[in-house]
């Protein structure tokens, strides 16, 4: 059959394309519209199903130990506020923990000794509470410039990068652990008499200058290893929380920066 030649409606028989009649069984073929190609129909649009989390919190936490690109994608595309709140609480406990080991290194006798002690225990309590609305003050602070230093057009949402920022603070606990453990041995007892309170304050300055020495030996490393793992954790999750859009790497950059700054900041203010 020639490009000029097509079936007749009636018969079905092949006719010319010059043929007004069929000649098989008369239908007119007059009417006709000339054949033309048809244009395929535009592909399907399939529309991708919703991400199911796949992790529950525990499992997530866990993850992050051993499979991290696996847990932040998880954490990037099925966002929560409770993993950040967990590892909150975690660094309270772990924060009265440190707390309860120094009071344990610190052995106050003399005239002035409860008083000094209950002082110190109102100091101290008063301080976690105020670290702990600082930390989430600073987690809010974070995540709102993770949010727009990673976006790439990608116009993530501000829970996604609270959430992503909230779980890389797993770093900070699993480092705390350390530190706790570290600092019960190396950390020297101080006992001091509070008879004589000039005698007293010149032995506190001078325990202050020991621990000042081992936390710039010690802690301020870990510290800067504990930041290069949250560094990386957060800059998996903004990767995956972006759709890809920023590279690790970016957002590697932007968790570190903002957390040497941070460190740094509470390097050298604090006491």
């Amino acid at each position: 059959m020639s490009g000029e030649d097509f079936p007749c409606p009636q018969c079905g028989k092949i006719v010319s394309r010059t043929d007004k009649y069929c000649r098989n069984c008369g239908a007119s073929l007059v009417a006709l519209p000339p054949t033309l190609p048809t244009a395929p129909p535009p592909p399907e649009q399939v529309t991708p199903p919703p991400y199911e989390r796949r992790f529950s919190l525990g499992r997530r936490l866990y993850k992050l130990l051993i499979a991290p690109s696996e847990a932040m994608r998880d954490i990037a595309l099925a966002p929560d506020y409770t993993g950040y709140f967990a590892i909150l609480a975690l660094q309270f406990v772990l924060t009265a923990v440190a707390v309860a080991m120094v009071m344990q290194k610190i052995q106050i006798a003399g005239t002035y000794a409860v008083q000094i002690t209950s002082m110190l225990n109102v100091i101290l309590g008063i301080a976690i509470v105020i670290a702990v609305i600082l930390v989430i003050i600073k987690w809010l602070v974070k995540s709102f410039i993770v949010k727009y230093a990673g976006d790439s057009g990608s116009d993530w949402s501000f829970k996604t990068a609270a959430s992503v920022t909230g779980y890389a603070y797993i770093a900070d606990v699993i480092f705390t652990i350390l530190g706790i453990a570290l600092s019960w041995l190396i950390v020297p007892t101080f006992r001091v008499d509070t008879t004589n309170l000039k005698a007293a304050i010149q032995q506190m300055n001078d325990y202050r200058a020991q621990v000042n020495l081992l936390k710039l030996t010690f802690s301020l490393p870990a510290s800067l290893l504990g930041l290069t793992w949250k560094s990386y954790l957060g800059g998996l999750g903004t990767h995956f929380g972006t759709n890809r859009r920023c590279s690790i790497r970016t957002g590697f950059i932007v968790f570190f920066v903002l957390g040497l700054i941070g460190l740094l900041v509470s390097f050298f203010i604090s006491p």
